[in-house]
């Protein structure tokens, strides 16, 4: 048993996704420490404001999610140049510092709006949230060296101090200093701070070289690939952030309180399954051009291991809703017990969505973004709608990431055919 185990990981992408898997646990316990302090600390409008405020944040998580996805693809072609992952990292920390400074300055004359639209009670809680703007995108370049390279361990632990962080912001500005909103608001905009000056310090042990002879820095020439990026994180973050703001803007505050609640119990299934695409896609990538069947194995030992981690995750949340629920976000939300087993599923198939798309984007088919963009509208179009109860929320979101699912699995068996037969 023990030799089965040493060589399971001795393959690379087992022992990096088992490494981010057991790291991400420990980080998504962290995380989901915070729900139930902020569940019990706020009151139920107050905590449907705070769901709003981190789904606003994610949104910027499209432009991080951009260049993050095309530097990562770029950073592990260059792997074996080393001086030009340096160079590269180097203009692209310079130019992105610069434009964080720019979308918080339009945050801040746009906050009003804003927090009319979102109905946010507290006129300061948009902006401190949005101060993770200054430093965010910095800490994207960082850790697309990491992910790039392959410096998993390195990486994993990036994202368990952003987690940590969080909850120590929240225990000392929420429970021991009774800030509330304010103080959650906090923990949106300082978070990463911690995880910035790690990543720092992780570049530093690698010891880059400072110059590259011979080689132009041109991030024009990541252009192309980074439109396809965006068009895939718009619709990505679309699919994770899209119904809770509508929710917030439809629905009264109590009723988007209790979603934000199920959302918070719902994302376990994801984020517990995420660590699977973040080890595929660089893997992916290096063999774009490669014409063997590696990349077809690749998805399949992915779409396994999502299974073995989602599976019993979503097994148990849906069998034991009530105690699930009391254990992340208390007893006053038992009330979203009848609608968890369905948003499990919900969960379960928008994790499998992630994978399958991001087979397609780490080789560049833009069919599969087509596909994504069908089951946007689609959820679009239901939610305008159908929107009248939870229940029809649920049922659009589950149509829209199932029929986009099975869409992405029909063109990967058609490829692999195709492969097979030339």
């Amino acid at each position: 048993m023990v030799e089965k185990i040493k060589n399971l990981l001795s393959d690379n992408f087992i022992r990096g996704t088992f490494v981010l898997t057991v790291v991400n646990f420990l980080g998504a316990v962290l995380n989901y420490a915070v729900h139930p302090i902020l569940a019990r600390r706020l009151t139920i409008p107050e905590y449907g404001d705070y769901q709003a405020l981190l789904s606003f944040v994610a949104v910027f998580g499209i432009i991080a999610g951009v260049i993050g996805t095309t530097l990562t693809k770029e950073f592990s072609v260059l792997s074996s140049r080393p001086e030009e992952v340096e160079a590269l990292r180097r203009k692209a920390n310079q130019r992105l510092f610069f434009a964080g400074l720019i979308i918080f300055v339009l945050v801040f004359f746009a906050s009003g709006l804003l927090n009319k639209l979102f109905k946010i009670s507290h006129p300061a809680v948009l902006l401190i949230a949005a101060l993770n703007l200054i430093y965010i995108f910095p800490l994207t370049v960082n850790r697309s060296v990491l992910t790039g390279m392959q410096k998993f361990s390195s990486l994993s632990l990036s994202s368990f101090i952003d987690s940590a962080s969080r909850l120590l912001v929240v225990i000392l500005l929420v429970v021991i200093l009774p800030w509330q909103l304010i103080g959650a608001s906090f923990a949106l905009g300082l978070n990463s701070l911690l995880a910035f000056f790690f990543a720092i310090w992780q570049i530093k042990k690698l010891h880059l070289p400072s110059k590259a002879p011979n080689f132009s820095v041109s991030l024009k020439a990541l252009y192309p690939y980074a439109w396809l990026v965006l068009w895939f994180t718009t619709l990505t973050q679309f699919f994770f952030n899209f119904d809770m703001l509508f929710v917030k803007s439809f629905f009264d505050q109590e009723t988007a309180g209790l979603y934000g609640a199920l959302l918070a119990i719902g994302r376990i299934i994801y984020f517990i399954g995420g660590a699977v695409p973040t080890v595929m896609f660089p893997v992916l990538a290096s063999l774009r051009t490669d014409t063997s069947t590696r990349r077809y194995k690749v998805l399949l030992k992915s779409l396994g291991l999502m299974a073995i981690l989602a599976i019993p995750t979503s097994a148990f949340i849906a069998l034991f809703p009530e105690f699930t629920i009391r254990a992340v976000v208390g007893v006053k939300y038992l009330s979203i017990t009848q609608y968890l087993p369905a948003f499990t599923l919900v969960m379960f198939l928008l994790t499998l969505l992630t994978v399958l798309s991001q087979y397609f984007l780490a080789l560049s088919k833009r069919r599969g973004m087509v596909v994504l963009s069908i089951a946007a509208m689609a959820e679009l179009f239901l939610m305008i709608f159908f929107h009248n109860t939870i229940w029809q929320v649920i049922i659009s979101l589950g149509l829209s990431f199932g029929g986009a699912s099975l869409a992405l699995i029909v063109l990967f068996l058609l490829d692999w055919r195709y492969e097979r037969k030339n």
